[in-house]
């Protein structure tokens, strides 16, 4: 995992400018595949913070979208070692 939380702000923020009426999760899935992140820390991202994912992306505040990044990163950095756990043969 080489990304950082930079690079899901930057592909919010270009959604957010390029499709402002897309709503919240299906944006966030588009950028889990651009990005790489995980879907679910997306989820549990949006959930955290209370946010709507029917809500258009282009209604989100800079800082909501900062926010949003980070805490993306943040679960899905906590995944990923659960994930290499469960993927390793026993």
């Amino acid at each position: 995992m080489d990304r950082s939380s930079d690079d899901i702000l930057a592909s919010l923020t270009q959604l957010q400018h390029l499709q402002p009426h897309r709503p919240l999760g299906p944006a966030l899935a588009e950028a889990a595949d651009e990005v790489g992140f995980c879907p679910e820390a997306a989820t549990r991202a949006v959930e955290w913070l209370g946010l709507d994912p029917a809500v258009s992306i282009g209604r989100l505040r800079r800082t909501e979208l900062t926010q949003l990044a980070r805490c993306i990163y943040r679960f899905w950095r906590q995944s990923a070692p659960a994930q290499k756990h469960q993927s390793q043969p026993a």
